[in-house]
């Protein structure tokens, strides 16, 4: 229904000018949509066989005059929602353009008018109306917000002197997703890697990436490597974890979003980096769970539940003040870390960066 919709522009705009014999090379050649009417040239006429003289001369000039049609925006405007299938109920409720659009008043009399019945349709319209009034007004658009978090002392870290920045995530087992814990992870962009406590480590039975040899102005230690997955709103992330006496969320996990940060709140922002060198790249790049069917990828309901509150707004109004990499929350001794090179306890070895990490001792310092 959608193709034969998108080149309704091209016919009309042929036999205005009574050349329908050329309609299937149109369609044929992919000069099927009202956009590809406005760039025709010499080359594209030559590439549909169209040798007339006079009938080149007609199209092309024809095709240097041609402005879209109001109703034909509001194709577009509906292929863009994905809600293109109401087109003709849009036109038969003398609904023709973007402007009627916006003074819809979106209830349930419109959607029975308009024969959506859908509820997924029925709020992808909603959204979509909100929007363009918004841009009526000149207001800036808004985005969904993941997570919502807060300052606050971290409830591993009570006897700490200041507030850190705090957030909600859950993380489980790669191997069995009902293993799963919500978690008050303090956001620590001094250390890259992400740490949680070892009794916590123990429930989920997480799978063990190596041994890696933790130094630090303090002491050194040796400990296991693990991976686990992260669900920060709705955005997955395989990563790697190690335990320790906090729970903690390092600056590989941070970068990969957006963030805007005031006295109060920590807001998390879908980003667009993604760390190909590390198992820190968000599954799917970015997709939400809905739409990563992969059996890999299983969340189970009592953990879509788990993460379901947030003690924020859904949206964000983006005044251009969202900043582009990890806050300014972070402890200052650091400890490096790094991977041993060989079997200990049992435990395969495994080659990796060099990461920073801060022990618990130097949270006080």
């Amino acid at each position: 229904m959608t193709e034969r919709m998108q080149t309704i522009p091209v016919k009309e705009f042929l036999e205005n000018m009574g050349l329908m014999q050329y309609f299937d090379m149109f369609i044929i050649k992919g000069f099927d949509h009202e956009k590809d009417i406005v760039t025709l040239d010499e080359d594209d006429l030559d590439a549909m066989l169209i040798s007339d003289p006079d009938h080149r001369h007609q199209i092309l000039q024809a095709a240097a005059q041609y402005r879209s049609s109001e109703k034909y925006r509001l194709l577009d405007w509906l292929q863009g929602k994905g809600l293109e299938y109401y087109y003709v109920s849009f036109i038969q409720s003398e609904v023709t353009s973007l402007n009627d659009v916006r003074n819809l008043t979106v209830d349930e009399n419109l959607f029975d008018e308009l024969e959506i019945t859908l509820p997924g349709h029925k709020k992808r319209l909603r959204k979509a109306v909100a929007q363009l009034q918004r841009e009526e007004r000149g207001e800036p658009p808004t985005e969904d917000v993941l997570a919502c978090g807060r300052w606050k002392k971290p409830d591993t870290l009570q006897d700490a002197k200041f507030d850190f920045l705090v957030t909600d995530a859950c993380i489980y087992s790669t191997k069995d997703p009902s293993k799963y814990h919500r978690i008050e992870f303090m956001i620590d962009t001094g250390s890259d890697v992400t740490t949680i406590r070892q009794e916590v480590l123990d429930e989920l039975g997480l799978e063990i990436l190596g041994r890696i040899h933790s130094k630090g102005v303090h002491g050194s230690k040796t400990t296991n490597l693990y991976k686990a997955k992260l669900l920060i709103g709705n955005q997955e992330m395989e990563i790697e974890v190690m335990g320790e006496s906090y729970d903690s969320l390092g600056s590989r996990v941070v970068r990969h979003f957006r963030h805007y940060i005031d006295g109060k709140h920590h807001v998390w922002l879908r980003g667009n980096f993604c760390d190909e060198d590390s198992r820190l790249c968000q599954t799917a790049k970015h997709q939400a769970l809905h739409e990563v069917p992969s059996d890999k990828s299983v969340i189970t309901d009592s953990l879509k539940s788990a993460i379901a509150s947030k003690p924020c707004s859904s949206k964000f109004q983006n005044n251009n003040v969202a900043v582009n990499g990890p806050p300014c929350s972070s402890t200052s001794n650091k400890r490096k870390r790094q991977c041993s090179g060989s079997e200990e306890d049992g435990v395969p070895s495994k080659m990796s960066n060099t990461y920073l990490h801060v022990s618990p001792d130097e949270l006080d310092t």
